[in-house]
């Protein structure tokens, strides 16, 4: 994983709301473009940030290491190059953070 400090520019258009007792989302107040998930529960993930590939001027040079949910997804839907990560179900997900099968998971903090 690549640790880098991220640079958001308009912070007066980005609206956060903590949506479950673990993450919080951001999105643009202007479009609602969804803009990140942030991990905010105490584990290892803390302080991590999912992002769109899609708001990335250059999305070139990105490596997916994780497709999560797999046997949620349509038989339509697949990412070439699969042997190369790590492919998680949703019990392996619960697996890591039980929180995601919890009331706590799904009530805000």
């Amino acid at each position: 994983m690549i640790s880098v400090k991220l640079d958001w520019q308009g912070e007066g258009n980005i609206a956060r709301r903590q949506t479950s007792g673990w993450g919080e989302r951001a999105w643009c107040r202007e479009c609602g473009s969804g803009l990140f998930f942030r991990m905010t529960g105490e584990n290892d993930f803390a302080g991590n940030y999912d992002i769109p590939l899609g708001l990335f001027d250059d999305p070139n040079g990105f490596v997916i290491a994780h497709e999560i949910y797999i046997d949620h997804k349509p038989d339509s839907f697949a990412y070439a190059g699969s042997e190369n990560r790590k492919l998680l179900t949703r019990a392996d997900c619960v697996a890591q953070f039980p929180l995601l099968d919890s009331e706590q998971a799904r009530s805000k903090p």
